[in-house]
C-alpha cells in the first residue's frame, strides 16, 4: 500500500471503524496493525457501532462525522474529550456536537463545552496542615474573605512562617497553644523476658530469671522516670503502654503513635494525632480491637487501604509481618 492509499483509508473515519464489525484486536494485529492501533479501532467500533441506550444519538454522531469527513485521528481526538464527561447522556451530547463540528474547530468547541459543564468548586471554612520531610509544614486556612485578607497583611513576607506564628501566639498562653513534647521511652520486650498473657488492664511477663511480673512492675524497675513507656515485641509489635503514676486514658492511640509518629502508609507525613484507628484484619471479618491489630492511618489512606480480602486489588493494604507494619502491594497474593 502506497502512502496515498494509506492516508485515503485513514480519512474514511467511521466507515473504516464500521469494517471492524465481528473482528477482534488479535485479528487486526494478525492483519498487520500495531497493538495500539488495533485497540483504538476496537474501542471506536464499540462506541459508534456497539449496543447503547442512546442509539439515536449514536446515529446522529455517525452522520455528523461522515458529513464533516472526520478522519480516524479526529474521532480519537473527539473521544479524548468525551471520556472526561462522567454522565453518559452528557457525553453522548458532546460527542454528537463534536462530530457535527468541522475538524479544525473541534478543540475550541470541546474546551468551551467542558468549561460550561464544570461544576464550580464549593469552598467552606476549614484548616489543613501538611507536614513536609524537611521539618517545615504548610497551614492552609479558608475563612471569611475580609478576615483572611487582614490576616495576610500582617505577615512579614521576608519571614512568613516566623511572623505568622508570632502573631497568632503572641496573645495566647504559650503553654497551652504550642505543641507539647512528651518523652517516650521504648522497652524491647525480648530484652527482658517473654509475654505470658494479657490479664485485666495489664500483661504478665516471664523475665529471664523465671519470675513472672506485670508490665507495670517491669517498667517501674527499668525506666520509671522516662515519662511514657511503650513495651514493643519484635514478633508482635506494640504490647502495652505505661505511665509511672497511672495508665494513660488514651492508651492504644499513644502506643500506636510511638510505633508510627505519622500515618503508617509509605510516604505519608500526616501526624498520628490527626489519624484514625484502622483494623489490619477488619472487624467484620473477625479482627480484634487490640494494638497488635491496629495501626494509625490518615483519613485518606484509611479509605483506600484494601482490607477486604474479597475486594479486587487497587491500591494494596497494610499488614503486620514479624511485628512490623508493611505495605502489601495489590498484586501480592492474599
Amino acid at each position: 500500500m502506497g502512502l496515498q492509499e494509506y492516508f485515503a483509508q485513514l480519512s474514511r473515519g467511521v466507515d473504516l471503524v464500521a469494517e471492524c464489525s465481528g473482528v477482534s484486536a488479535p485479528d487486526l494485529e494478525a492483519m498487520g496493525a500495531s497493538a495500539q492501533d488495533a485497540a483504538e479501532l476496537i474501542s471506536l467500533h464499540a462506541i459508534y457501532f456497539g449496543p447503547t441506550p442512546y442509539s439515536g444519538k449514536q446515529r446522529s454522531a455517525i452522520d455528523g462525522a461522515r458529513r464533516n469527513g472526520h478522519c480516524l485521528s479526529t474521532l480519537l481526538h473527539i473521544e479524548s474529550f468525551t471520556r472526561r464527561v462522567k454522565e453518559q447522556r452528557a457525553a453522548w451530547n458532546l460527542r454528537v456536537e463534536l462530530c457535527a463540528t468541522p475538524s479544525e474547530q473541534v478543540t475550541a468547541v470541546a474546551r468551551r463545552r467542558l468549561r460550561e459543564m464544570r461544576v464550580p468548586r464549593e469552598y467552606r471554612e476549614r484548616a489543613l496542615l501538611r507536614q513536609h520531610p524537611n521539618g517545615l509544614a504548610t497551614l492552609t486556612v479558608t475563612g471569611n474573605g475580609l478576615d483572611m485578607a487582614d490576616a495576610f497583611r500582617t505577615i512579614d513576607h521576608k519571614r512568613p512562617g516566623e511572623s505568622f506564628v508570632a502573631r497568632m501566639l503572641g496573645k495566647a498562653d504559650e503553654a497551652t497553644t504550642r505543641t507539647r513534647v512528651t518523652t517516650m521511652a521504648v522497652l524491647q520486650l525480648e530484652d527482658y523476658g517473654k509475654l505470658v498473657r494479657r490479664e485485666r488492664d495489664d500483661v504478665l511477663i516471664r523475665t529471664t530469671s523465671g519470675t513472672v511480673i506485670t508490665g507495670a512492675q517491669l517498667v517501674e524497675r527499668a525506666c520509671a522516670n522516662e515519662g511514657l513507656i511503650t513495651v514493643i515485641s519484635r514478633a508482635q509489635g506494640p504490647v502495652d503502654l505505661y505511665r509511672f503514676e497511672r495508665f494513660a486514658s488514651v492508651k492504644q492511640r499513644t502506643m500506636l503513635a510511638a510505633e508510627h509518629p505519622t500515618c503508617a502508609w509509605p510516604g505519608c507525613n500526616i501526624p498520628a494525632e490527626r489519624g484514625q484507628f484502622h483494623h489490619l484484619t477488619p472487624w467484620k471479618h473477625g479482627g480484634e480491637t487490640n494494638v497488635a491489630n491496629l495501626v494509625t492511618l490518615c483519613s485518606y489512606h484509611n479509605g483506600v487501604n484494601e482490607d477486604d480480602p474479597n475486594a479486587p486489588p487497587r491500591r494494596g493494604r497494610l499488614t503486620r509481618d514479624g511485628g512490623k507494619i508493611i505495605w502489601q502491594p495489590p498484586h501480592t497474593s492474599r
